[in-house]
């Protein structure tokens, strides 16, 4: 394995609507891509009242289940992906005694995935042994995902770096080294600084930064809008890039989609959720939220019936699909397959789950991206 800044990294969250995203990109663009999949937590589930916490809403076992099968599924197909199982590294061992990551370890194995295991510097013993293991077994190597904070003293990091990679027993040029600025977009200005600075820097099998821009929710955008926010991180990296001469390694572009980094859980008794599709152009994302739909009412009127019934995602998401067709970003119905659900929704020959719409969005942005990429100088 091994790639360049040709190449595009995007990191996924690894729920049902991501993993339908590759299933249905184009193969030939997926030769130019190696996303990050992250094995997702568990999913809560909400007591009644207002103050509850989440508890968990499967056992263990039966969330590794469900995501083995999901993952088996869809990443069947993959040239090449990396994994990372730092949500569920904590989580107690399954009734048959393995631990959680090696079970998605085996049942991605079992099913002829390319999987290579991700680890950070500050993950549990426990984490560490199930990498190093697939290491040994599967003879992929691993990648090593660095965070910002461990970007704070570089004087100790290569040490650091150097202490794991002998528990692993794995040398430099076996590591795809993926340094994740999460939601802090690095200054275009000190990017390059920050790349130089990083050990061994030439001696990784591949070099990849990620970062996303990408808003936390969808409360800052006006309602029944469709509204525009800043790709940073592409222009940070498309600076780095047009530094080449003077940066020691140009890196490989990373991003989180059409993700915000940090994963949020949001309680549906107490926020409504505003449909909306999410569209990514050359360097802006283009967001069309709609309007929440108020819960409905024990008793109600005819009128306050027929203005909820007008609300109904079923009603907004094609208005919403319109609206991005009718925007300069949009591309044209042959462009993905995202694109082509989005051309008939706006057509209402289809309306779509939030999950579809995420598939939608994602698999748009990873061709778009492959595009450009592939089109630059």
């Amino acid at each position: 394995m091994g790639f360049d800044h040709s190449h595009y990294v995007p990191i996924l969250k690894g729920k049902q609507g991501e993993l339908n995203a590759l299933q249905s990109t184009d193969p030939k663009l997926l030769t130019k891509v190696t996303p990050l999949v992250e094995i997702p937590p568990i999913p809560p589930a909400w007591p009644e009242g207002e103050n509850q916490k989440p508890v968990p809403g499967k056992t263990i076992d039966e969330h590794i289940k469900s995501v083995a099968k999901a993952f088996t599924k869809a990443l069947k197909g993959m040239p090449a992906l990396f994994v990372d199982g730092f949500y569920i590294e904590l989580e107690d061992e399954l009734e048959n005694g393995s631990s959680p990551v090696d079970a998605i370890f085996n049942a991605l194995r079992s099913a002829s995935v390319p999987f290579i295991p991700t680890i950070g510097l500050d993950r549990v013993e426990d984490y560490a042994d199930s990498v190093k293991v697939a290491i040994e077994t599967d003879k992929r190597g691993c990648c090593l995902r660095l965070v910002e904070s461990d970007l704070e003293s570089l004087s100790e990091l290569g040490g650091q770096i150097d202490g794991l990679l002998k528990i692993l027993g794995i040398p430099h040029d076996q590591v795809d080294l993926l340094v994740d600025f999460g939601p802090k977009v690095p200054q275009k200005s000190a990017l390059p600084f920050q790349i130089d600075a990083l050990p061994a820097l030439e001696a990784w099998r591949t070099l990849t930064v990620a970062s996303s821009s990408f808003p936390a929710s969808m409360m800052g955008l006006k309602t029944n809008s469709i509204e525009e926010r800043e790709r940073e991180e592409w222009l940070a990296w498309l600076f780095v890039r047009s530094k080449k001469k003077a940066v020691k390694r140009v890196p490989t572009f990373g991003d989180y989609a059409i993700n915000h980094p940090i994963l949020t859980e949001i309680n549906p008794k107490l926020m409504l959720m505003s449909p909306n599709i999410r569209y990514t152009d050359s360097v802006n994302f283009v967001i069309a939220k709609g309007q929440a739909q108020p819960r409905k009412k024990k008793k109600q009127t005819p009128e306050e019936a027929a203005a909820r019934a007008k609300l109904a995602p079923t009603v907004q998401y094609p208005i919403l699909a319109a609206k991005i067709k009718a925007h300069p970003a949009w591309k044209g119905p042959r462009f993905s397959a995202g694109d082509h659900f989005i051309d008939r929704c706006a057509r209402k020959e289809c309306v779509g789950s939030s999950t579809d719409w995420r598939a939608a969005g994602t698999c748009h942005h990873i061709a778009l991206v492959v595009q450009q990429i592939a089109s630059l100088p």
